[in-house]
């Protein structure tokens, strides 16, 4: 009990004299003594691990900051609570319930790109805290803690940005597998309806499903020289066909404006800029790793719901359009 005492600051109730606990330092630091955090986690029937369940494996060494500021701000606010994190882009389990509540996390951040209504049953049913991130507009269940972001918005603020330098002939480009996103989804609407606020065209024709490389660029161009801007779901597509557009020798914005959404300092690294909608991710994710330690620690923890406005980064991607 005094060992315990001494070592694990166990025993309120015991009294250990400052030569006892000396001597147990002592001949501990000589034994080479390291606690058993496994074992010590089995007793406290809690594993200091936050799971963070991602759509897609992170690429940190690519040209994109998405994952990077994503993982800045939760690793900051776990790790100096001394949470370990555990990566993962599904979980084992015959069903979503059973894959949050198996016992491997004290809690879960979900930001991955399912939000339907089993993931909502399975966040509301779990025996341990659940926090949700990038859950699109519509959904902000009240019994569980969310952190999102305006996605009707950002498109707004894009497209009317764009329809402000005078561009009338807009594509948006969203990927095949991100057709269903959520938050692609979301974009793609405000973009049809403020466009159609202002007078201009804008539909399911005007869709780009292109690769992630956009290596479908080129081929379009040559068919549709009309449109003078592509308005891309995010700043890893935008990326892209800014790369496109230099190997088919179109000059951006010139000829052709490129426009993302997210807007991390790797838009300030492309040739030209990018310009792009603010996704305050790092604080986001802080935020969300936050609130989940808190509910992790506080069992009665009301849940919180937060909705992170946006703002318009403006760079040289985008100019008035060519004249005629």
């Amino acid at each position: 009990m005094s060992v315990s005492k001494v070592l694990h600051g166990r025993g309120v109730n015991v009294r250990v004299s400052e030569g006892t606990a000396a001597t147990i330092r002592k001949i501990a630091l000589e034994l080479d003594y390291r606690p058993n955090v496994l074992a010590r986690n089995l007793r406290s029937r809690s594993t200091r691990t936050i799971g963070l369940v991602l759509e897609t494996v992170p690429d940190l060494t690519g040209t994109v900051r998405y994952f990077a500021e994503l993982l800045d701000g939760v690793t900051r606010m776990a790790f100096q609570n001394d949470y370990s994190l555990t990566l993962c882009n599904s979980l084992i389990g015959a069903g979503p319930i059973s894959q949050m509540s198996d016992g491997r996390f004290d809690g879960l951040l979900w930001c991955r790109g399912n939000y339907g209504d089993d993931l909502v049953q399975a966040a509301r049913s779990a025996n341990l805290p659940v926090v949700i991130m990038h859950q699109p507009d519509r959904i902000l269940n009240p019994d569980i803690s969310c952190i999102s972001w305006d996605n009707t918005g950002a498109a707004k603020l894009a497209t009317e940005h764009l329809i402000g330098l005078g561009h009338r002939k807009i594509a948006f480009m969203v990927p095949p597998r991100s057709m269903k996103n959520p938050e692609a989804c979301l974009r793609k609407a405000s973009f049809f309806e403020t466009a159609a606020k202002h007078g201009v065209n804008a539909g399911e024709a005007d869709v780009l499903n292109w690769s992630d490389d956009a290596s479908e660029f080129g081929d379009w161009w040559k068919e549709n020289r009309e449109y003078t801007a592509i308005m891309s779901w995010n700043e890893s597509c935008a990326i892209a066909v800014l790369g496109q557009a230099r190997l088919h020798g179109v000059a951006v914005p010139e000829q052709l404006s490129v426009l993302g959404f997210d807007s991390s300092s790797q838009c300030d690294l492309t040739q030209p800029r990018l310009t792009c909608v603010h996704q305050p991710l790092s604080e986001m994710a802080t935020r969300a790793t936050e609130i989940l330690i808190h509910r992790i620690e506080s069992q009665d923890a009301d849940p919180q719901h937060f909705v992170y406005p946006s703002s318009l980064d403006i760079r040289e991607s985008t100019a008035r359009p060519p004249q005629g």
